[in-house]
């Protein structure tokens, strides 16, 4: 039998990391707000991240100065404000809907490079992003696509947290385009705790010290596996076998979550279902490039 590379192994791990991170998320703000459970998230992943580009590439000030204010900017809108949406979507709206709605962040990314980036689209990426936004309005509306008022208000933070993460990857694309991805993922995450620092501090009202503990180590989790570990193996992934079979990995993610939610209690509906697979459909339908026609000096950090 034909042994499976040990990358392709983790690149999975990665995405059911991710996947798990809403659930995980969804835990974490019934006891604490959501800027406390980011500011956390982030202060444990910044430090551990910081060190490791630390020891792996020994960085020095005229390194960092050329990108300094871009990455200002990209850890304010990228970590700061992306995750301050992201966990306040999830206090009303579900981890199968949130995976759901993220899952567009590749045609939201193609959207706004049109007019940000002036970037040409073709009709295949049109018929792709149509295709991938019909299959999550069938799981917002639960298969009503004619009643949008089903639409929640954390939906909607969800899909603004999405946007702004998509205009963090342009910005890198951009801006820091040749530069590391250690470097850029570790400097904004840095950037994104110093401004969660005033959120910080802990108030879990009356939950029983149980409910407590599972809240912390969500956020351990969320912190530790999903933005440093699934990021280093994502990277790796790109390095050894290219971002166009990488980033195929990342259509595990709202599978991941929706198996977690059943196996957790959570009907699962058919509109969901099919949503889900609609969703999955335009993603891989828009982002199918030839290779010679993407870009893979810039990697954008994973850190949904």
């Amino acid at each position: 039998m034909k042994k499976v590379p040990v990358v392709y192994i983790t690149l999975t791990l990665s995405a059911i990391f991710w996947g798990a991170n809403f659930n995980a998320g969804k835990i974490a703000v019934e006891v604490m707000s959501p800027t406390q459970v980011a500011a956390w998230r982030f202060i444990i992943a910044g430090v551990v991240i910081l060190a490791l580009y630390w020891v792996k590439e020994r960085p020095t000030w005229s390194l960092i100065k050329p990108y300094a204010l871009i990455y200002l900017l990209m850890g304010i809108v990228g970590i700061f404000l992306m995750n301050i949406f992201l966990f306040k979507g999830l206090e009303v709206t579900s981890p199968i809907n949130t995976s759901l709605i993220t899952a567009t962040n590749p045609m939201l990314t193609i959207c706004l490079s049109v007019f940000l980036l002036k970037e040409k689209i073709n009709f295949r990426q049109i018929g792709g992003i149509v295709i991938s936004f019909l299959g999550v309005l069938l799981v917002l509306t639960n298969g009503l696509l004619t009643e949008l008022g089903l639409i929640s208000k954390g939906d909607l933070y969800v899909l603004l947290a999405t946007t702004l993460w998509s205009l963090y990857g342009i910005l890198g694309k951009k801006y820091v385009g040749n530069g590391s991805p250690l470097a850029t993922t570790a400097i904004t995450m840095a950037v994104g705790a110093l401004f969660f620092l005033p959120y910080s501090s802990i108030t879990t009202g009356e939950a029983t010290s149980a409910k407590v503990m599972e809240a912390w180590l969500a956020v351990i989790f969320m912190a530790l596996f999903c933005s440093v570990l699934a990021y280093l193996w994502w990277n790796q992934g790109i390095s050894r076998i290219g971002a166009n079979k990488t980033s195929l990995f990342f259509n595990i993610v709202p599978i991941s979550t929706m198996a977690i939610s059943a196996l957790s209690g959570e009907r699962i509906g058919t509109a969901q279902l099919i949503g889900a697979l609609v969703t999955i459909c335009g993603i891989i339908l828009s982002t199918r490039t030839p290779k010679s026609s993407r870009p893979e000096c810039f990697t954008q950090n994973n850190h949904v």
